[in-house]
């Protein structure tokens, strides 16, 4: 799916206020602003989730068809107000799971 390219310097969150950081299957394959371009291969973890039962990870599901490293790039909707704005993925681990809020991210590199 076309969109934003998600990279490791994304500011987001899990709906319940935890801090979700993309942390690199290893060496980057493609830079956005000196940051790696996130792709199916990484993992997208869940710090600090307020929920009784919290958040672990982020499962994105807006992928593009461009690879990096061989795996599918993972791309975010272009926002149509500032953000926080639902990002193209789920939460998963609380019971009440719900898209994480994309903070702050790069406005330029899209990929489809």
């Amino acid at each position: 799916m076309p969109g934003l390219a998600v990279h490791t310097g994304m500011t987001m969150t899990c709906p319940h206020g935890g801090t979700a950081t993309v942390l690199p299957a290893g060496p980057p394959g493609a830079l956005v602003d000196g940051l790696a371009v996130a792709t199916t291969a990484d993992r997208i973890v869940v710090a600090g989730c307020a929920a009784p039962t919290p958040c672990a990870t982020v499962r994105w599901t807006n992928v593009s068809a461009v690879l990096v490293n061989g795996a599918p790039m993972l791309t975010q909707a272009p926002p149509p107000t500032p953000p926080p704005v639902p990002g193209g993925g789920v939460c998963v681990g609380s019971p009440t799971p719900g898209p994480p809020l994309v903070m702050a991210m790069q406005l330029l590199v899209t990929g489809s």
